[in-house]
Protein backbone atom coordinates (compact mmCIF):
# COMPACT_ATOMS: atom_id res chain seq x y z
CA UNK A 1 0.00 0.00 0.00
CA UNK A 2 0.96 3.72 -0.75
CA UNK A 3 1.59 6.00 1.89
CA UNK A 4 -2.14 8.04 2.08
CA UNK A 5 -2.56 11.70 1.41
CA UNK A 6 -6.02 11.68 2.85
CA UNK A 7 -8.56 9.18 3.24
CA UNK A 8 -10.84 9.79 0.37
CA UNK A 9 -7.58 11.05 -1.73
CA UNK A 10 -5.42 8.57 -1.54
CA UNK A 11 -4.77 5.13 -4.08
CA UNK A 12 -5.08 2.75 -1.34
CA UNK A 13 -8.38 3.75 -0.19
CA UNK A 14 -9.63 4.08 -3.80
CA UNK A 15 -8.46 0.23 -3.95
CA UNK A 16 -9.97 -0.67 -0.57
CA UNK A 17 -13.79 1.19 -1.60
CA UNK A 18 -13.28 -1.12 -5.29
CA UNK A 19 -12.80 -4.29 -3.11
CA UNK A 20 -16.01 -2.92 -0.66
CA UNK A 21 -18.24 -2.04 -3.28
CA UNK A 22 -17.79 -5.64 -5.06
CA UNK A 23 -18.05 -7.23 -1.60
CA UNK A 24 -20.93 -5.86 -0.86
CA UNK A 25 -23.20 -6.54 -3.62
CA UNK A 26 -22.05 -10.18 -3.45
CA UNK A 27 -22.68 -11.18 -0.11
CA UNK A 28 -26.18 -12.03 0.96
CA UNK A 29 -28.46 -9.50 2.00
CA UNK A 30 -31.85 -10.52 3.86
CA UNK A 31 -31.66 -8.69 7.03
CA UNK A 32 -34.99 -7.95 8.29
CA UNK A 33 -37.08 -5.37 10.43
CA UNK A 34 -38.38 -8.40 12.46
CA UNK A 35 -34.42 -9.44 12.80
CA UNK A 36 -33.97 -6.92 14.57
CA UNK A 37 -36.81 -6.71 16.93
CA UNK A 38 -35.81 -10.33 17.87
CA UNK A 39 -31.97 -9.33 17.84
CA UNK A 40 -32.77 -5.81 20.58
CA UNK A 41 -35.24 -8.36 22.34
CA UNK A 42 -32.14 -11.15 22.89
CA UNK A 43 -29.41 -8.78 24.12
CA UNK A 44 -32.11 -6.62 25.56
CA UNK A 45 -30.20 -3.32 24.15
CA UNK A 46 -26.16 -3.06 22.25
CA UNK A 47 -25.40 -6.29 22.07
CA UNK A 48 -21.54 -5.16 23.09
CA UNK A 49 -22.93 -3.26 26.45
CA UNK A 50 -27.03 -3.81 26.99
CA UNK A 51 -27.58 -0.26 27.24
CA UNK A 52 -30.03 1.51 25.10
CA UNK A 53 -31.00 3.13 23.02
CA UNK A 54 -29.22 0.94 20.15
CA UNK A 55 -29.86 2.94 16.75
CA UNK A 56 -27.13 1.19 14.98
CA UNK A 57 -26.57 -1.91 13.46
CA UNK A 58 -22.87 -3.60 13.20
CA UNK A 59 -21.72 -6.33 11.16
CA UNK A 60 -19.87 -8.85 13.78
CA UNK A 61 -17.81 -10.16 10.47
CA UNK A 62 -17.47 -7.19 8.58
CA UNK A 63 -18.51 -6.80 4.98
CA UNK A 64 -14.77 -6.89 3.92
CA UNK A 65 -14.22 -10.24 5.19
CA UNK A 66 -17.50 -11.56 3.25
CA UNK A 67 -19.53 -10.75 6.22
CA UNK A 68 -23.03 -11.24 4.97
CA UNK A 69 -25.92 -8.91 5.61
CA UNK A 70 -28.23 -11.52 7.70
CA UNK A 71 -29.18 -12.31 11.06
CA UNK A 72 -26.34 -14.37 12.60
CA UNK A 73 -24.20 -11.96 11.60
CA UNK A 74 -26.13 -8.29 12.26
CA UNK A 75 -26.21 -7.15 16.13
CA UNK A 76 -27.66 -3.93 17.20
CA UNK A 77 -24.84 -1.38 18.55
CA UNK A 78 -25.36 2.05 20.56
CA UNK A 79 -22.92 5.00 19.10
CA UNK A 80 -20.69 4.78 21.90
CA UNK A 81 -19.81 1.12 21.21
CA UNK A 82 -20.00 1.11 17.34
CA UNK A 83 -17.63 4.68 17.35
CA UNK A 84 -15.03 2.70 19.66
CA UNK A 85 -14.88 -0.75 18.19
CA UNK A 86 -14.63 0.67 14.69
CA UNK A 87 -12.95 -2.33 12.19
CA UNK A 88 -11.54 -4.16 15.42
CA UNK A 89 -13.03 -8.18 15.90
CA UNK A 90 -15.52 -7.47 18.81
CA UNK A 91 -13.84 -9.89 20.89
CA UNK A 92 -10.70 -8.15 20.81
CA UNK A 93 -12.39 -4.55 21.39
CA UNK A 94 -14.62 -5.91 24.05
CA UNK A 95 -11.89 -7.76 26.33
CA UNK A 96 -8.86 -5.36 25.65
CA UNK A 97 -9.61 -1.61 25.03
CA UNK A 98 -9.31 0.73 27.09
CA UNK A 99 -9.79 3.81 25.70
CA UNK A 100 -12.63 6.19 27.10
CA UNK A 101 -15.38 4.53 25.05
CA UNK A 102 -13.87 1.28 26.17
CA UNK A 103 -16.76 -0.92 27.99
CA UNK A 104 -14.35 -1.17 31.16
CA UNK A 105 -13.93 2.56 31.30
CA UNK A 106 -17.11 4.50 29.60
CA UNK A 107 -19.60 1.53 31.01
CA UNK A 108 -18.08 0.11 33.82
CA UNK A 109 -18.80 -3.39 33.02
CA UNK A 110 -16.20 -5.67 34.93
CA UNK A 111 -14.70 -8.80 32.98
CA UNK A 112 -17.34 -11.35 34.22
CA UNK A 113 -19.51 -8.70 32.84
CA UNK A 114 -17.94 -8.73 28.85
CA UNK A 115 -17.29 -12.56 28.85
CA UNK A 116 -21.32 -12.98 29.51
CA UNK A 117 -22.06 -10.47 26.63
CA UNK A 118 -19.19 -12.20 24.55
CA UNK A 119 -21.16 -15.18 24.96
CA UNK A 120 -24.69 -13.70 24.56
CA UNK A 121 -22.91 -12.65 20.81
CA UNK A 122 -21.54 -16.35 20.20
CA UNK A 123 -25.05 -17.51 20.82
CA UNK A 124 -26.63 -14.87 18.43
CA UNK A 125 -23.81 -15.89 16.03
CA UNK A 126 -24.11 -19.60 16.62
CA UNK A 127 -24.03 -21.75 12.98
CA UNK A 128 -22.87 -18.65 11.15
CA UNK A 129 -20.09 -18.91 8.95
CA UNK A 130 -19.06 -16.52 6.03
CA UNK A 131 -18.02 -18.06 2.66
CA UNK A 132 -14.07 -16.85 1.24
CA UNK A 133 -14.02 -14.71 -1.31
CA UNK A 134 -13.47 -17.74 -4.22
CA UNK A 135 -16.62 -19.30 -3.06
CA UNK A 136 -18.60 -16.13 -3.01
CA UNK A 137 -17.30 -15.44 -6.44
CA UNK A 138 -17.57 -18.96 -7.62
CA UNK A 139 -17.07 -19.35 -11.58
CA UNK A 140 -16.47 -15.43 -11.76
CA UNK A 141 -13.54 -15.77 -8.95
CA UNK A 142 -10.95 -15.11 -11.79
CA UNK A 143 -13.13 -11.91 -13.14
CA UNK A 144 -13.10 -10.53 -9.96
CA UNK A 145 -9.54 -10.66 -9.04
CA UNK A 146 -9.27 -9.63 -12.66
CA UNK A 147 -10.90 -6.28 -11.58
CA UNK A 148 -8.61 -5.72 -8.65
CA UNK A 149 -5.55 -6.29 -10.53
CA UNK A 150 -6.94 -3.76 -13.20
CA UNK A 151 -7.43 -1.51 -10.29
CA UNK A 152 -4.02 -1.93 -8.86
CA UNK A 153 -2.22 -0.60 -12.22
CA UNK A 154 -4.42 1.80 -12.67
CA UNK A 155 -3.72 3.07 -9.13
CA UNK A 156 0.13 2.58 -10.21
CA UNK A 157 -0.14 4.58 -13.38
CA UNK A 158 -1.99 7.09 -11.50
CA UNK A 159 0.34 7.30 -8.84
CA UNK A 160 3.55 8.06 -11.26
CA UNK A 161 1.08 10.88 -12.74
CA UNK A 162 1.12 12.78 -9.53
CA UNK A 163 4.31 11.46 -8.20
CA UNK A 164 5.76 13.42 -11.29
CA UNK A 165 3.33 16.53 -9.97
CA UNK A 166 4.83 16.69 -6.66
CA UNK A 167 8.59 16.68 -7.98
CA UNK A 168 7.85 19.60 -10.00
CA UNK A 169 6.32 21.27 -7.46
CA UNK A 170 9.65 20.52 -5.16
CA UNK A 171 11.83 21.58 -7.76
CA UNK A 172 9.85 25.00 -8.50
CA UNK A 173 7.32 25.86 -5.49
CA UNK A 174 4.40 25.57 -7.70
CA UNK A 175 2.67 23.56 -10.46
CA UNK A 176 1.24 25.38 -13.15
CA UNK A 177 -2.56 24.84 -14.10
CA UNK A 178 -3.69 22.88 -11.23
CA UNK A 179 -5.52 23.62 -8.33
CA UNK A 180 -3.68 22.98 -4.83
CA UNK A 181 -5.63 20.65 -2.79
CA UNK A 182 -6.39 22.09 -0.08
CA UNK A 183 -8.11 25.77 -0.12
CA UNK A 184 -7.22 28.95 1.75
CA UNK A 185 -9.22 29.21 4.68
CA UNK A 186 -9.82 24.86 5.24
CA UNK A 187 -9.00 22.89 7.89
CA UNK A 188 -6.02 20.63 7.69
CA UNK A 189 -6.07 16.92 7.97
CA UNK A 190 -4.25 17.75 11.21
CA UNK A 191 -5.95 20.56 12.82
CA UNK A 192 -9.43 18.30 11.92
CA UNK A 193 -7.67 15.31 14.36
CA UNK A 194 -6.61 18.28 17.25
CA UNK A 195 -10.23 19.20 17.24
CA UNK A 196 -11.89 15.64 17.36
CA UNK A 197 -9.30 15.04 20.08
CA UNK A 198 -10.10 17.79 22.19
CA UNK A 199 -13.68 17.82 21.43
CA UNK A 200 -14.15 14.09 22.49
CA UNK A 201 -11.14 13.22 24.92
CA UNK A 202 -9.36 16.34 26.50
CA UNK A 203 -12.63 18.59 27.39
CA UNK A 204 -15.20 15.66 28.48
CA UNK A 205 -12.32 14.36 30.79
CA UNK A 206 -11.72 18.01 32.03
CA UNK A 207 -15.66 18.59 32.65
CA UNK A 208 -15.27 15.14 34.45
CA UNK A 209 -12.92 16.50 36.88
CA UNK A 210 -10.15 13.17 36.03
CA UNK A 211 -6.84 14.22 36.50
CA UNK A 212 -5.92 12.26 33.50
CA UNK A 213 -6.81 10.79 30.16
CA UNK A 214 -4.94 8.12 27.84
CA UNK A 215 -5.73 8.24 24.31
CA UNK A 216 -5.27 5.19 22.02
CA UNK A 217 -3.97 6.19 18.52
CA UNK A 218 -5.81 3.61 17.08
CA UNK A 219 -9.24 4.37 18.91
CA UNK A 220 -8.84 7.63 17.13
CA UNK A 221 -8.15 6.74 14.03
CA UNK A 222 -11.09 3.87 13.56
CA UNK A 223 -13.74 6.79 15.33
CA UNK A 224 -12.77 9.35 12.86
CA UNK A 225 -12.67 6.57 9.92
CA UNK A 226 -9.24 7.10 8.89
CA UNK A 227 -7.16 4.16 6.47
CA UNK A 228 -3.68 4.41 7.03
CA UNK A 229 -3.30 7.52 8.69
CA UNK A 230 -1.67 6.43 12.11
CA UNK A 231 1.79 8.18 11.82
CA UNK A 232 -0.67 11.26 11.30
CA UNK A 233 -2.47 10.86 14.08
CA UNK A 234 0.52 9.65 16.08
CA UNK A 235 2.09 12.64 15.42
CA UNK A 236 -0.47 14.94 16.26
CA UNK A 237 -0.88 13.29 19.73
CA UNK A 238 2.75 13.93 20.58
CA UNK A 239 2.58 17.54 18.89
CA UNK A 240 3.57 20.67 20.69
CA UNK A 241 0.37 22.64 19.25
CA UNK A 242 -2.47 20.03 20.64
CA UNK A 243 -0.74 20.68 23.95
CA UNK A 244 -1.04 24.26 24.04
CA UNK A 245 -4.21 24.24 22.46
CA UNK A 246 -5.45 21.26 25.62
CA UNK A 247 -3.19 23.55 27.78
CA UNK A 248 -1.60 20.14 28.90
CA UNK A 249 2.22 18.98 29.36
CA UNK A 250 3.75 16.74 26.95
CA UNK A 251 2.18 13.12 27.33
CA UNK A 252 3.59 10.36 28.42
CA UNK A 253 4.01 7.89 25.71
CA UNK A 254 3.64 4.19 25.85
CA UNK A 255 3.66 1.26 22.82
CA UNK A 256 4.93 1.20 19.36
CA UNK A 257 6.48 3.95 17.93
CA UNK A 258 3.46 4.55 15.38
CA UNK A 259 0.64 2.20 15.74
CA UNK A 260 -2.88 1.23 16.63
CA UNK A 261 -1.63 0.36 20.14
CA UNK A 262 0.42 3.06 20.94
CA UNK A 263 -0.68 5.75 23.77
CA UNK A 264 -0.74 8.98 25.32
CA UNK A 265 -1.39 9.95 28.65
CA UNK A 266 -1.62 13.40 29.55
CA UNK A 267 -1.89 15.15 32.85
CA UNK A 268 -5.16 17.76 32.71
Amino acid sequence: MSKIRTQTGSYSYAKYQLKRALLENAVEDNYTSKDREEALEFFGGCAFCGSTPAPRNDHLIPVFECGDRVRNNIVPACQPCDDSKGKKGYREWMQTSRSSRSLKKFRKLSDAEIEARIKLIEKWQSGYKPKTEAELFGKNYDKYLGILRRMDKLCAEAKKLTDGIKARRNATGSVENTSVSQKKGEPSKADEIRQFVLKNYIFPSRKRGAKTVTINAGDVHDQMRFVNRLPNVCQVLGGDKLQKLANVGKPVRKGPPQGSATTFTYEL
